[in-house]
């Protein structure tokens, strides 16, 4: 993939050819008549209508789930989904894409920490299809998000929520601006996301306790195979199901032939695959430079920082699932009447009648008000850890020299905060008072359900302590925890009168924030990107271009690391350190017309205004340029766009 958008590999042709049988007289058996024919022709007929008419039946039957998935694919049309530019670290998988094509190998690069092998063939796929491209790979991430919406309403119906309120959940759960923006990305962690909500949705089903179904059970374990093979934690999801197999009795450690076979068809296809992985990461690939640094990383943290850092993460990521579980709390909030079967109020109704479920709300309520104190003192309010998803700038992150305008101010964050904790404390409500409820086929749908999803809180911990010192986080890491937090919210509230329409109402907010941010992004994401490009076809060398964190990476870390370059800009960002130690930033793109010492003084060069729906007043980028020393101008030779 080229810096120009025009160069999206070559063009693949493919002929569709339909071979009709020649059929004679001859050919036919004799016990054929033209009466047998004819009959056979009419089954054939009555068998398509009846499967016509099955697809009615069932679209008619699913209508609501059908409009948010085709809104979902609608948002496509409006947001720029083709812009021939990368996002964020993606440009680090897509290179893979491109390598992979164009030479036939798979190879993994030195700044990925994921296993990567499934994305990197499914991009390849929509890549062959659409062109090789940054807009195609974004499809292939679009297209598993979608499959997992249609997976997350069948979840749902699994926990026995009723059908309108499961078109709600898919419609939450697709438009949730931190789901949304990264689904437009080809990032791992939403195609992540994806595999992890069908992989649960297909383990749910084959090990109903009513009615067992293996083959859903072992199309699950293959899927749970597909999302280790695009990040590690994958290998967590068999390992939760064997885990909650285990609580509940159904499997023993005793190695009989039902043990065994059981843990085979849970586990042994995602087990398969991670030996193979690993046998061919360590003897025939080499292992990613990034992949050994998270073994330092733990060991530099010690107990001490590991503590520190799984106290800070269990509160982020509690007040987290109360942003995910906002639509659900505000339904559960604004009841617009007494549950009419029962007279009891809602409070009456959600009493907790375990023990478990009191010490569960006590400690969960004691965890929000420490929190708030903490972290308030400190003057931090959510999004606590907005690498994706802000209120301050918007949507996408801003890895690009300074910051982007501002859209809400500190108010809006204070009342965003207090809303999250909140909606956090409904939703733990909410499961309490189910803890110690009679058995039934939904919750231990339910039991298992939060089992995958409680591992995958332990997921999150390791590529975390990259940013520990430093952001402590990024919220990336915490969407797995999304359709969790939006099902079980549901299935915990399935028999209360919520109301709705305040929920549909939340939801639309969430679409239109998520819709218009995004686009936001990628267009303000192009306009860097043009700029540039314009830079360079100027005559500028890409040794002396800063165009942000993206634009470094791919066009000069593979150049860096070949030639063992140091680090050129002595007090740059973080990007020049990581992804491009060659540039010596002479020309920046800003989104500032002034950069101060000890980086200054630059001159600004060109202006560019680009398109924004969240900003009120005109939004500008600028290209700066600053006089190095004529030794440094000298110290390396210039380098020439990839092809």
């Amino acid at each position: 993939m080229a810096a120009d958008s025009s160069n999206r590999g070559d063009p693949r042709t493919r002929v569709a050819r339909w071979n009709r049988p020649s059929r004679s007289l001859a050919s036919l058996s004799r016990g054929s008549s033209i009466e047998s024919l004819s009959r056979g022709a009419t089954w054939t007929v009555r068998g398509r209508a009846n499967a016509l008419a099955a697809l009615l039946t069932a679209l008619r039957q699913h209508q609501g789930l059908v409009l948010v998935l085709s809104l979902y694919a609608a948002s496509t049309l409006v947001v720029p989904t083709m812009t021939p530019v990368p996002v964020s670290d993606d440009w680090v998988y897509a290179r893979s894409v491109e390598i992979l094509l164009r030479t036939g190998d798979l190879r993994i690069l030195d700044l990925s920490v994921v296993t990567l092998v499934f994305q990197v063939i499914w991009g390849a796929l929509f890549s062959l299809l659409f062109g090789l491209s940054f807009g195609a790979m974004r499809l292939s991430t679009i297209a598993l998000t979608l499959l997992s919406g249609w997976a997350l309403y069948g979840l749902c119906r699994d926990l026995a929520v009723s059908r309108n309120r499961s078109v709600l959940a898919t419609a939450a759960y697709l438009f949730n601006p931190l789901a949304f923006v990264l689904s437009f990305s080809f990032m791992t962690d939403p195609q992540f996301s994806a595999l992890l909500i069908i992989a649960t949705r297909f383990y749910v089903r084959g090990l109903r306790p009513d009615r067992l179904d293996p083959e859903a059970t072992l199309l699950g374990s293959g899927i749970a195979a597909f999302a280790f093979l695009v990040r590690q934690q994958g290998a967590l999801i068999p390992l939760a199901v064997v885990v909650y197999l285990l609580i509940t009795r159904r499997l023993t450690l005793r190695p009989t032939r039902q043990n065994v076979r059981c843990v085979a068809t849970v586990a042994g296809i995602p087990a398969a695959a991670t030996v193979l992985y690993y046998l061919w990461l360590f003897f025939i690939h080499g292992v990613p430079v990034q992949q050994e640094s998270f073994t330092q990383a733990i060991a530099d943290a010690g107990w001490g920082g590991s503590w520190l850092l799984l106290e800070r993460m269990t509160y982020i990521e509690a007040m987290y699932l109360g942003a995910f579980a906002l639509p659900i709390s505000a339904a559960a909030l604004f009841v617009r009447r007494r549950i009419p079967r029962t007279g009891m109020g809602i409070v009456k109704h959600l009493g907790i009648r375990s023990r478990w479920g009191w010490a569960l709300l006590s400690g969960w309520t004691a965890l929000l008000v420490t929190g708030l104190v903490i972290f308030g003192q400190d003057g931090r309010r959510m999004p606590y850890i907005p690498q994706f998803a802000g209120l301050v700038m918007g949507l996408g992150p801003a890895d690009l020299w300074w910051l982007r305008p501002r859209i809400f101010n500190d108010n809006y964050l204070t009342l965003f905060t207090a809303a999250c904790a909140l909606a956090s404390f409904v939703l733990v409500l909410a499961l309490c008072q189910r803890v110690g409820a009679p058995p039934a086929p939904d919750r231990a749908a339910a039991g298992l359900v939060l089992t995958i999803g409680l591992w995958q809180v332990v997921g999150i911990m390791p590529p975390s302590y990259h940013f520990r010192n430093w952001i402590i986080s990024v919220d990336r890491y915490l969407l797995p925890l999304l359709p969790f937090a939006i099902c079980l919210g549901f299935w915990a509230l399935r028999d209360i009168r919520l109301n709705l329409p305040v929920a549909w109402l939340t939801v639309a907010l969430f679409a239109a924030f998520s819709v218009a941010g995004t686009r936001d992004f990628l267009v303000f994401q192009e306009a860097t990107w043009a700029m540039a490009r314009d830079t360079y076809a100027a005559g500028v060398p890409l040794t002396q271009i800063d165009g942000g964190s993206s634009w470094d990476g791919y066009y000069l870390w593979e150049y860096s690391d070949a030639n063992n370059i140091p680090r050129q800009t002595p007090h740059g960002p973080w990007w020049t350190v990581l992804f491009a130690p060659a540039t010596d930033s002479t020309y920046i793109v800003a989104t500032t017309p002034y950069v101060g010492d000890p980086m200054g003084p630059y001159d600004v060069i060109a202006v560019r205004e680009y398109s924004s729906w969240l900003h009120n007043d005109p939004v500008y980028l600028y290209l700066l340029r600053r006089a190095p020393p004529a030794e440094l101008a000298a110290a390396w030779p210039n380098v020439t766009a990839p092809a």
